[in-house]
């Protein structure tokens, strides 16, 4: 008998290349090498690179939004608080990590976000899916009085992750934590109350 691929042993080698070297960086044949498995049992699963992408995006985006989530339900913290612990983790996490992967999501959406609707799509429902779990906390903070109310959580949680984001870029190519850290103290001063 032989053997059977766990779907999901594929995706996670696909978000360790993926994240690594990028979209376009990645071939059919990287993918079956690091998954060590053939080409017909990949194709039994996915239809394409793209839609190897997708799931690949799809897998770590509700991952990590679970994570999130429970990030959240768990901070014993004030909301503020518990946003700045959050992107204060974030930040120690990417430089452990020497700046070189960052966010999956992130790097997709740079890389091909603009070339690939499906791609794109994917990235944006589930960074929309994080913006709602950060706006949940937002509004928290803002029921206290420790956020601003001149914006809704919404747009909070936008300017909070987006600018997040920009600055998981700029690392890539600074590779060091000044503009992390310059991001973390302008934007809380930014939205407290």
């Amino acid at each position: 008998m032989g053997y059977k691929y766990n779907k999901e042993d594929i995706l996670n080698v696909g978000f360790d290349v993926f994240r690594r070297n990028g979209y376009h960086n990645v071939g059919i044949n990287q993918i079956l090498k690091e998954a060590g498995i053939p080409k017909g049992s990949f194709y039994n699963f996915f239809e394409t690179k793209e839609d190897f992408a997708q799931q690949v995006i799809k897998q770590y985006g509700e991952s990590n939004g679970c994570w999130m989530k429970d990030y959240f339900d768990d901070c014993s913290l004030s909301p503020i608080e518990c946003l700045k612990s959050f992107y204060a983790m974030m930040i120690d996490l990417n430089e452990k990590d020497d700046y070189s992967g960052c966010c999956l999501v992130n790097n997709m959406s740079v890389e091909v976000g603009r070339q690939n609707n499906a791609i794109a799509s994917e990235a944006n429902t589930h960074f929309v899916g994080w913006l709602n779990i950060l706006a949940s906390v937002v509004a928290k903070g803002q029921d206290l009085k420790e956020i601003t109310n001149e914006f809704t959580p919404l747009q909070l949680a936008e300017y909070l992750h987006a600018g997040f984001y920009g600055v998981l870029s700029r690392t890539k190519v600074t590779r060091n934590r000044v503009y992390m850290d310059i991001w973390f103290d302008m934007t809380f001063k930014f939205i407290k109350a």
